[in-house]
């Protein structure tokens, strides 16, 4: 549902409902009911139309996404933030996308892109900071972090619970803080690994 939501929003929001109604309506109930091919169809025939529709191309883009076709969807969503950089929702989704691909770095760059659009407009972003404290702690894990990317880590994972103290992870994120407060190095140089 909050897909479904989205994506009417999204169009609304656009125009699209102006001169393709049907597709991009038909497309969001494929989307809806978990079609994503029928549903791409839909939005690439709407494309087909409308090709300067830069949301048509995030649209399409998450049908890719959902259909776990990563590589097809990060280049609509690419076209999507190339021509339509005040929109937040490319890069909402592009940042999932790298996220699925575990593009961890990546993925920290386009969530942060999208908090800074939807601050201006007091969007949530808790998700966001909990999607980028995850990417960074997949790479402290994994390869380590310097301590300015630490310092960045813990920001934005305290921000979730500034954010909504009532965030189901809250209490999994003040562990993971508190374990890394008490094992990093205090005078930390080069990358620290949290094993």
């Amino acid at each position: 549902m909050k897909h479904f939501l989205f994506i009417a929003f999204l169009c609304l929001a656009s125009g699209v409902f102006a001169q393709d109604n049907n597709l991009v309506v038909l497309g969001n109930k494929e989307m809806n009911d978990g079609n994503y091919r029928l549903a791409q169809d839909y939005y690439q025939a709407a494309l087909e139309k409308e090709p300067q529709n830069w949301n048509l191309y995030t649209l399409l883009g998450f049908c890719y996404h959902k259909q776990r076709r990563y590589r097809p969807a990060d280049s609509l969503f690419r076209i999507a933030v190339q021509n339509d950089s005040t929109n937040s929702k490319p890069f909402w989704y592009k940042g999932l996308n790298h996220l699925s691909m575990r593009q961890d770095s990546l993925s920290i760059v386009n969530f942060k892109k999208f908090i800074s659009i939807e601050k201006n407009r007091n969007g949530s972003l808790v998700q966001a900071y909990r999607y980028i404290g995850q990417s960074y702690e997949r790479i402290l894990r994994k390869d380590g972090l310097f301590s300015w990317e630490i310092d960045d880590m813990l920001y934005h994972y305290e921000q979730v619970e500034r954010a909504d103290p009532s965030y189901v992870e809250v209490p999994q994120i003040r562990n993971f803080i508190e374990l890394v407060n008490s094992k990093r190095p205090a005078n930390q140089v080069g990358k620290w690994k949290l094993e």
